[in-house]
């Protein structure tokens, strides 16, 4: 959704690990136990949280407070961030109506609580019981010691991959580290240095558990003057190229050459952006965005800064499955690559665009 998948992920991981337990003598079944009985004895939170990424072509740092009641109610502000334009921002859910508030579009984004990409606590923690299995079955945990963060005892554990593990969980064979509350059983702290991916940590600055959040905390009350924007008038809109071109306010750049006899398949605006697809080829298949909204949901692989077009971009490349992902901004407009393709090839495509 927009320009908030790092803010959307960075909330998922406070309420998947803000409410996840574990002890001193780590096994999956000792991890998956406590989680259930958290989950079981949990009616409502909230925390104050603090999220560093410096991973994938991203840094950033946001600070949000974020209140949330089982199962399904949720309200996260942002108070810092890196970048002027998240400071403000809110993030709700009441059940039914979701929100998406952003000060700086002047926006409020509204839509039912299904067609919203929002983290919902009980979906968090349901999928994080299945994340922890998985990352316990590849690694190697080991109780490195005590140490006291944000004012609190805790056991700091650290989470290596297993050599010779068939599934590489860890992103750039990378190292995760928790801090684990000794009173209350659940992280203060997580961090992964993952090499090339790179960096990022969580904190909790402050924490409430079970204090009773009235519903009325998770509606939304629109500002005076704010553009309201209804998410199922956004859905993508399947158009011919030539209405693409008519339609869009900037022009429209179709790649010259298109490399082993792959055609273009569709045309879709989204929002503001216009994306061509292309496919029918054995050997490659892309889409190409452009538009003004800038890219913020990058993939995982080995990150490369690349001259586009005379421009600077990035290229993101997983060799195991053949894939790149190129992005670069030429003036107000931001462009975006990606699929299965070479690097050189996308770069190719790129160039010819006109």
């Amino acid at each position: 959704m927009r320009r908030t998948t790092v803010v959307t992920f960075s909330l998922l991981l406070v309420l998947s690990l803000f409410l996840t337990g574990c002890g001193q003598q780590v096994t999956a079944e000792e991890i998956v136990a406590r989680v259930q009985e958290t989950v079981e004895g949990t009616r409502d939170a909230h925390a104050v949280v603090s999220v560093d990424v410096n991973a994938q072509g991203i840094q950033m740092s946001v600070t949000a407070e974020v209140w949330e009641k089982m199962p399904n109610l949720l309200r996260a502000e942002v108070l810092r961030a890196s970048e002027p334009e998240y400071v403000g921002m809110m993030l709700l859910n009441d059940g039914q109506q979701g929100w998406l508030y952003e000060p700086a579009r002047n926006q409020v984004l509204v839509g039912q609580v299904e067609e919203m990409d929002t983290p919902l606590p009980q979906q968090a923690l349901t999928e994080m019981r299945e994340v922890i299995q998985a990352v316990l079955d590849v690694s190697d945990v080991e109780l490195a010691g005590e140490e006291v963060v944000v004012g609190r005892e805790a056991y700091k554990l650290t989470l290596r991959p297993k050599e010779g593990a068939e599934q590489e969980i860890f992103p750039g064979d990378g190292t995760a580290t928790l801090w684990v509350d000794k009173d209350q059983w659940f992280i203060l702290k997580a961090t992964y240095e993952g090499g090339m991916f790179g960096v990022g940590t969580m904190e909790i600055q402050s924490f409430e558990l079970n204090p009773g959040l009235p519903d009325d905390i998770f509606a939304f009350q629109v500002p005076e003057g704010v553009e309201v924007v209804d998410l199922e008038a956004q859905e993508p809109v399947m158009l011919t190229l030539d209405q693409a071109k008519e339609r869009a306010g900037f022009p429209l750049l179709v790649p010259a050459y298109v490399p082993a006899d792959a055609t273009l398949v569709q045309v879709l605006e989204v929002m503001d952006s216009y994306v061509l697809g292309y496919d029918h080829s054995p050997e490659v298949s892309f889409t190409i965005s452009q538009g003004p909204e800038p890219v913020r949901s990058l993939p995982v692989g080995a990150t490369q800064n690349v001259t586009v077009r005379g421009h600077a971009g990035t290229a993101i490349t997983d060799e195991t499955v053949g894939a790149t992902f190129l992005s670069w901004e030429e003036g107000d407009l931001v462009f975006a690559l990606a699929g299965r393709i070479s690097l050189e090839e996308a770069l190719k495509v790129a160039e010819s665009l006109q």
